[in-house]
């Protein structure tokens, strides 16, 4: 079987005193981790949950979120990750659009959701630490269960429910099977070059397919070692990759900028001699920070091009040769990608289409959203929305996003989602979200407001920024609001947010 809790299974009766992750003080070996994973996957039966049923896991990074999402698949459950910088109002649409029966959470988070559970199907709540309450259950109780032999899911039965948003604003539950996320490890392993005695850093929120499937997933294929830093601190991190021996790392655009800004004295103290390799993923690598922290931390980046529909990568550099300037890669093993033009054909090298591909990492489809599936999986192929070319010989390079998503830090944002809420506060009469250069953040949101008529236009930026604040997770929430009279439209009425990018491209200011 192909799958993230048998690739733990063979590492820990391989080699069970290899440590599997260290997060934060807690570190965990390969029979480590197998055991916490199947206590708590006993303890899901124990509760009455069934096979399919949805566990949310609502989190922070921590030894306990990577047993429990282990133990939700081992149970032959769905989990289902949720971002902790989500706000209520998110997280309870998640939690009601998925069914989710269970939610695993911190008490502090789970305390925020009060007035959100009882509209939802939850049945219980695991906390930690524990709770009184009527429903919910010690986390810390549940780890430490009694278990016995438990068979494997079906490799075809889905295993990982995450949410990304679409062009409609409604975030879409994206079914990956078990088969689907262990193909994409076991890929990632071998395309990435990851080897049994690698020790690598990140500081990623591992609820993200890129940290806690590419990265994890392929580090757990080989039996190498994860070391996370629960919250991202650059000096911490520096000295994070010296004393942990780090042969590798991996972060977003902003984390490489970041740790450029570090001084360069306290860089040179620290010994980086064992680190090797570096991934990047979520947005193009800037060449500017890609030579910079190559110079300053004596490694080189991969970049890696992926989306959450194909559970992570589709392609990425390889630690050999010279790629091409921001080029994101060659595919991966097992995996075509092509581009074509609006009616699916097939385009010539050097022209500029959509980014198709198709492979064993690929989604199943939209949790129940048919029509939705039917049309990002027209023809067998997985359309990613994504505009790019190839060259003659075969690196990929991705162009633009015809999707508008704004990459900020590593995370999306959608503009449709945030002009949803926007357009929701009654002195809005139209916006428009789109995206301006950020130095370290690579973008970030702006939005542009028509207001209605009588708003009290001295305070209404402030108000919108409460509004957003309210709905949205911080990092969605535009860092500017201009008041405008009309916004750009094309000759059948549809806003251009190309135009508002290119009109405000060099004036972004500093926030």
């Amino acid at each position: 079987m192909v799958s993230l809790v048998s690739f733990l299974d063979e590492n820990a009766r391989r080699d069970p005193d290899h440590l599997a992750c260290v997060v934060g003080d807690d570190a965990l070996s390969y029979a480590d981790l197998r055991d916490a994973s199947c206590r708590f996957a006993a303890a899901l039966v124990g509760l009455g949950l069934q096979p399919g049923d949805r566990v949310s896991l609502y989190l922070p990074n921590s030894a306990a979120y990577v047993a429990c999402y282990l133990g939700v698949m081992r149970a032959g459950m769905i989990a289902n990750p949720v971002n902790g910088v989500l706000t209520p109002h998110e997280v309870g649409y998640m939690l009601t659009d998925s069914g989710a029966a269970a939610l695993v959470s911190t008490k502090a988070l789970a305390d925020g959701l009060t007035g959100v559970l009882a509209q939802t199907s939850v049945r219980h709540v695991i906390s930690a630490p524990a709770t009184e309450e009527p429903g919910w259950h010690a986390l810390g109780e549940l780890l430490a269960s009694p278990f016995g032999p438990m068979p494997y899911p079906d490799d075809q039965q889905v295993a990982c429910l995450p949410y990304s948003s679409g062009t409609t604003g409604r975030p879409k539950g994206i079914m990956h099977s078990h088969h689907s996320l262990g193909m994409q490890a076991l890929l990632s392993a071998n395309h990435l070059q990851m080897r049994p005695e690698d020790v690598l850093v990140q500081a990623l929120p591992l609820v993200h397919l890129y940290p806690g499937n590419i990265i994890m997933g392929g580090l757990f294929t080989v039996g190498a070692t994860m070391v996370v830093q629960p919250v991202f601190d650059p000096p911490a991190f520096a000295a994070l990759l010296a004393e942990q021996r780090a042969t590798a790392c991996a972060g977003v655009p902003t984390t490489y900028a970041m740790l450029c800004q570090l001084d360069e004295a306290f860089v040179k103290k620290l010994d980086l001699s064992s680190l090797q390799i570096a991934y990047s993923a979520g947005a193009p690598l800037p060449n500017r920070v890609r030579t910079e922290f190559g110079r300053m931390f004596g490694c080189r980046v991969l970049d890696c091009y992926g989306i959450t529909e194909a559970a992570g990568n589709l392609c990425a550099t390889l630690r050999f040769g010279d790629p091409p300037e921001l080029s994101c890669g060659v595919p991966y093993p097992l995996t075509e990608v092509k581009i074509v033009d609006a009616g699916d054909a097939e385009l010539p090298d050097g022209e500029v289409g959509e980014l198709i591909a198709r492979g064993p990492q690929i989604m199943s489809g939209y949790w129940n959203r048919p029509d939705a599936t039917a049309e990002t999986l027209r023809g067998g192929w997985l359309h990613t929305g994504d505009l790019a070319r190839r060259d003659a010989s075969g690196f990929f390079y991705i162009v633009d996003r015809a999707k508008d998503v704004i990459l900020s830090g590593g995370y999306n944002v959608y503009p449709a989602e945030v002009e949803d809420v926007l357009q929701s506060y009654p002195d809005v009469a139209m916006c428009a979200c789109f995206a301006v250069p950020d130095d370290i953040k690579g973008e970030k949101p702006w939005a542009a407001v028509v207001p209605r008529g009588g708003s009290e236009l001295t305070t209404l930026e402030a108000a919108l920024d409460k509004h957003c604040r309210e709905y949205l997770a911080a990092y969605k929430v535009p860092r500017r609001f201009l008041i405008v009279d009309e916004l750009p439209r094309s000759s059948v009425g549809k806003i251009l947010r190309r135009e508002l990018r290119a009109r405000y491209a060099t004036s972004s200011g500093p926030r």
